[in-house]
């Protein structure tokens, strides 16, 4: 056997035990890192932040979020996190964030007020999905009052509708509506400044029914009718 014949086996060798130690190196950085970022305390939860709240406690957050603290952070359910803020009423949204290396972030949207409602002598707020989600202070004045059976969901949510199509595309006609009456979802009213009133209907067809009210206003009347908005009237 040739000098040259052993010595490329030899290489041969070497380059097998090194390609067999790289690979083991390889092998357990992985693990360490593993470990290190799934199990150890490098990376663990130690602070929560809340963030975005205007009326609701941050300590409700808090409780209600339950974080796990000491759980490392790329180990988190998030998900879960986020479910249990949600059921606090007055929360819209919730994003869970985790901020390396130590930081769990818990932003919250809160529900906007588009009415009130009277619920046994105290003012609600009522978003534009219907939901009744903390109690006011005071009667805000720039906001129409619901006066709906507090009780009756359906009737609640299409009242709320109007409100919040109304906020959304007439800002001057929402400023003078006083009051938004219902008994059932096809039978809502506006009462408005001047003693002024309107029949809606159902809380369907909003953009139609702005758009005729709007001309019909300019004719001096106490009722105006746009429930179908394709045969406005007015009374005297």
């Amino acid at each position: 056997m040739s000098d040259r014949f052993t010595e490329k086996i030899l290489q041969r060798r070497r380059r097998t035990r090194w390609r067999i130690a790289l690979g083991v190196l390889v092998v357990v950085v992985l693990g360490a890192a593993v470990w290190a970022v799934w199990f150890s305390s490098l990376l663990e939860a130690r602070t929560v932040e809340v963030d975005g709240t205007e009326h609701l406690r941050v300590e409700r957050v808090l409780r209600a979020a339950e974080v796990p603290v000491g759980t490392p952070l790329p180990r988190l359910d998030t998900d879960a996190i986020v479910e249990r803020v949600e059921t606090l009423t007055p929360v819209e949204s919730v994003r869970v964030e985790r901020d390396l290396p130590h930081t769990v972030r818990i932003v919250v949207t809160e529900r906007t007020a588009a009415a009130w409602l009277d619920r046994s002598g105290t003012p609600w707020a009522v978003d534009a999905s219907g939901v009744v989600y903390r109690p006011l202070n005071s009667e805000p004045s720039h906001l129409p009052e619901l006066a709906v059976d507090p009780e009756d969901r359906r009737v609640v949510v299409a009242a709320a509708r109007v409100a919040a199509d109304i906020a959304h595309a007439d800002p001057r006609l929402l400023a003078q509506t006083r009051t938004i009456r219902a008994e059932t979802r096809d039978s809502i009213e506006l009462d408005l400044t001047g003693g002024r009133t309107v029949v809606w209907g159902s809380a369907e067809q909003s953009e139609a029914k702005l758009a005729v009210l709007r001309p019909l206003l300019q004719i001096r009347a106490r009722g105006y009718d746009v429930s179908a908005p394709e045969r406005p009237t007015t009374a005297e």
